[in-house]
């Protein structure tokens, strides 16, 4: 049995497919997916489906989940009307997610939104005996294992939102991970664009994790969809190990 972790699959059916095939995921395995399992891709509902009926999956909430949450009717009819609705459809692909939402019946519409509000924000566990902790991106002590239904909106906001990886947040360089005792493995950020923020030349274009110090971002910048100027896709992270299956994108 091995333990996997992967993120920010964005609406990319068929390379998350051939990501499973890469690893040989089989009934004895278990899969994470850290978040952004939808938007700007065309297949993320199939992909929260697929997660949902698989009894070895899990998914840990993301920001794109987040907006869909606080977006469509929560009773399962079939419109928008929710606070993010705006910075989801028009701002983060989300019209792509919504399209393809809108074309299930009322009855899975509601199973849908039941089950995302029944998943983590952030996880804790003990693999090979290693402390770890699976997010979307930020950590905040004291708010794990619990389900997104039992969290206020800012507590999950700074969770799936914050990053020490991105200038818009005055947590910029900041490492809070250094502070605890788990390996964190977190995604919402490419490994491609923290490379650049960086200025790590050599392998700024290159299908891998990034690593520093006790954390580990596994974004594989499938968010690009199909892209030349860098090797983009999932990563798959062996959690028994920390060993990386790097599965690049598939149109």
């Amino acid at each position: 049995m091995s333990t996997y972790a992967v993120a920010d699959i964005h609406g990319q059916l068929n390379t998350f497919l051939a990501g499973l095939k890469a690893i040989e995921f089989s009934s004895e395995d278990y899969l994470y997916v850290l978040g952004d399992a939808v938007d700007r891709g065309p297949d993320g509902i199939k992909i929260l489906q697929k997660i949902m009926a698989e009894a070895n999956m899990d998914l840990i909430i993301g920001n794109h989940e987040f907006m869909m949450l606080n977006s469509v009717d929560p009773s399962g009819k079939n419109e928008w009307n929710g606070k993010d609705w705006d910075l989801w459809l028009f701002y983060n692909g989300g019209d792509k997610t919504f399209t393809q939402y809108e074309t299930l019946k009322k009855a899975e519409r509601k199973e849908l939104l039941k089950w995302l509000n029944d998943r983590y924000v952030v996880m804790t566990m003990e693999v090979e005996g290693r402390k770890i902790c699976l997010s979307h991106s930020y950590y905040k002590n004291g708010l794990e294992n619990l389900k997104y239904k039992d969290m206020n909106y800012q507590d999950v906001w700074n969770i799936v939102w914050t990053s020490i990886y991105r200038d818009d947040f005055e947590t910029r360089g900041e490492n809070i991970y250094g502070d605890y005792d788990y390996t964190f493995v977190t995604g919402h950020v490419p490994v491609q664009r923290i490379r650049k923020w960086i200025e790590v030349e050599e392998d700024f274009g290159c299908l891998k994790s990034f690593r520093k110090g006790n954390l580990i971002d596994i974004d594989g910048g499938c968010s690009f969809g199909e892209i030349d100027e860098v090797d983009n896709g999932l990563i798959f992270l062996r959690l028994e190990d920390m060993v990386e299956f790097p599965v690049p994108y598939v149109g």
